[in-house]
């Protein structure tokens, strides 16, 4: 008898032991498919994060207003860690601007953000189309 417990015993934990790896291997699947939808929605990026709301980079795309010079480049890649003073530098250094030359620069057309305001904030909360557009112009034009 003692013989026929021992072996009942070790069923129940050969049991307990393919239960426990079961288990172990289906949460592996999910991580999966979340890269798999990160690359989705960031197709210019193959090497993204498993979290779609922290990105390396962001891109900036610049509209002109009123009588300022359009860019001939519209579309920028800048890290996600800048301020938004490193978009207006930036910008001026692309319209060849004198610093005493007056820049409004707005997101969306009706926001003005603080030159010390994050990127990665201002995507999170005003981009469209996976980029953050900003609007600007010599004379104020907008607010």
């Amino acid at each position: 008898m003692e013989d026929s417990n021992n072996n009942n015993n070790n069923n129940s934990s050969n049991t307990t032991t393919t239960t426990t790896n079961t288990n172990i291997e289906q949460p592996s699947s999910p991580p999966t498919n979340t890269s798999s939808d990160t690359n989705i929605n960031t197709p210019s990026s193959s090497s993204s994060t498993t979290e779609p709301t922290k990105r390396d980079s962001i891109i900036i795309y610049f509209k002109n207003a009123g009588s300022a010079p359009a860019l001939k480049q519209k579309k920028f890649k800048l890290q996600a860690t800048l301020s938004f003073q490193h978009v207006i530098d930036n910008l001026r250094k692309q319209l060849k601007m004198k610093p005493n030359e007056p820049l409004f620069c707005f997101v969306n057309q009706v926001f003005q953000p603080s030159p010390d305001e994050c990127l990665s904030e201002l995507f999170k909360c005003f981009s469209h189309n996976d980029q953050l557009v900003v609007n600007y112009s010599n004379a104020p034009a907008w607010g």
